[in-house]
């Protein structure tokens, strides 16, 4: 099943995960995400936000089965983790808005891409949670920078080395969903403020988000750990990375 493309009217387009099961992240389906943008998204000159939903009511996305990455070598890693940075920054620096809607277990690369948007919607007991401190392992991407620049480095932590599940309205209260509905409501509530983008100037609407752009950019380049360099901890300290999750590969990231 794929990642679905649509752009029905001039305004807003819709990127409709649907992969099954979990709707799990691995590098082709990140390729796909990757190639929806350089070939539908820029290509739209109209065009003045984008919807990522999932059709799995489930799981919004979730990250690589531990048996899909256990054999990967340094420079497996790199590649891998080169193609995950490759694909949210298509996300947040998309030309215009990117909105996310939630419902059910968002982790892994799931947590990346909805922290990569604009704006975040979900149902109030959609379940959020970076599971990589259950396996000994740190996520290759740059989630905790990004959780650190949304939501402040304390609540960044809380997320990242607890493991726990949190709920939407934990979320919310952490100041990192825009807004929290129930199920029954959301997707007119979503509707409604898609709805808003029609009426604003294609111009303006873009340069203002350039803006937050180079806001983000900035706050990269000033960190500490350029984030091309990050990767998985075990791999970057010449662990044998095979050994490490053997008793694992029935995991979900």
């Amino acid at each position: 099943m794929p990642i679905r493309f649509e752009c029905k009217n001039s305004c807003v387009a819709i990127i409709d995960i649907d992969l099954g099961n979990r709707n799990t992240f691995n590098i082709p389906e990140m390729n796909e995400l990757i190639k929806i943008f350089e070939e539908h998204i820029e290509s739209e000159l109209d065009l003045k936000a984008i919807l990522i939903k999932s059709s799995n009511s489930d799981f919004f996305a979730t990250g690589p089965a531990i048996k899909e990455i256990e054999n990967l070598d340094k420079n497996g890693a790199r590649y891998y983790i080169t193609i995950l940075n490759m694909m949210t920054k298509h996300i947040q620096e998309s030309s215009v808005p990117v909105i996310c809607v939630v419902k059910g277990t968002v982790t892994g690369i799931g947590l990346d891409i909805v922290s990569s948007a604009d704006f975040r919607f979900a149902v109030k007991d959609s379940i959020f949670a970076d599971v990589s401190s259950k396996y000994g392992l740190l996520s290759p991407s740059s989630i905790a920078l990004r959780l650190s620049f949304l939501i402040g480095v304390q609540r960044a932590k809380e997320i990242i080395l607890s493991g726990k599940n949190y709920s939407g309205e934990d979320m919310y209260n952490f100041n990192y969903l825009t807004n929290v509905f129930s199920s029954d409501e959301i997707d007119k509530r979503v509707s409604d403020f898609l709805d808003g983008f029609k009426e604003l100037s294609i111009d303006s609407l873009r340069f203002k988000k350039r803006f937050f752009i180079d806001l983000w950019k900035n706050y990269i380049k000033n960190n500490l750990f350029p984030m091309d360099d990050i990767f998985s901890e075990l791999l970057r300290s010449g662990k044998d990375w095979g050994k490490a999750v053997a008793n694992l590969n029935n995991k979900i990231l």
